[in-house]
């Protein structure tokens, strides 16, 4: 395997892992020697890759080749595609049968992975680079390069709230209740999506270079 890996490209699953290469292509893991390609690959770089939160069985990946495609690992399939009208940024599930997805048309969508129907649910004013479901609150939340975070009702598609960063944001990540946020300039906020009034915490990333990912640890 490449030693050349993206890091926005990695997707984990218990006893599974999703590896994204420079070639474009990427793998599913599993314990011992258990290695392949999937088939039907994006044309373009891979931007995310997720794992249903109900079955290692499926995996959505969103690229800059404007799609978003989701595989069954197990059978090595395509089973759905669907197009933005630019590259997608990010991509996430909602739960077993929704997706949601953004990227450099400004747009979210929630697409029914049951019956290929798609929807818009809102708009940012420039490219939306995160996009993250957040099961304790049942809301959806996008952070976009137009330094707002906005969340989403998906029953009603409609903005339940906008909080200006100081920045870009470039990462996101939530857990529980608790939302971080990346942004240019290696700065780090977190949130409370009970009370986006204010920030619990602000901080400077000891790194080097812009921070490109953040992940959080449940409790």
């Amino acid at each position: 395997m490449s030693s050349h890996i993206w890091r926005e490209g990695l997707g984990t699953f218990p006893q599974s892992i999703v590896v994204v290469q420079k070639a474009r292509t990427f793998y599913k893991m599993a314990d011992g020697p258990n290695e392949f390609q999937l088939e039907q690959p994006p044309s373009d770089g891979i931007s995310s890759v997720k794992f249903s939160p109900t079955s290692a069985s499926f995996l959505v990946v969103s690229s800059w080749d404007t799609s978003v495609r989701l595989y069954d690992v197990q059978n090595n399939n395509m089973r759905l595609k669907y197009n933005h009208s630019y590259a997608v940024l990010d991509c996430c599930f909602q739960d077993g049968v929704h997706t949601f997805s953004g990227g450099l048309d400004n747009t979210l969508k929630v697409v029914d992975l049951n019956t290929s129907a798609e929807q818009v649910v809102g708009m940012h004013d420039e490219a939306i680079k995160c996009v993250e479901y957040c099961p304790q609150s049942g809301l959806v939340v996008t952070g976009s390069w137009d330094k707002f975070v906005k969340l989403w009702d998906p029953r009603s598609n409609q903005c339940t709230g906008k909080h200006e960063q100081p920045e870009k944001i470039y990462t996101m990540a939530s857990s529980d209740e608790r939302l971080v946020v990346g942004t240019a300039g290696r700065r780090v906020m977190v949130w409370d999506l009970r009370n986006m009034a204010y920030v619990q915490q602000r901080r400077e990333s000891s790194l080097k270079y812009q921070t490109r990912c953040i992940r959080t640890f449940p409790k």
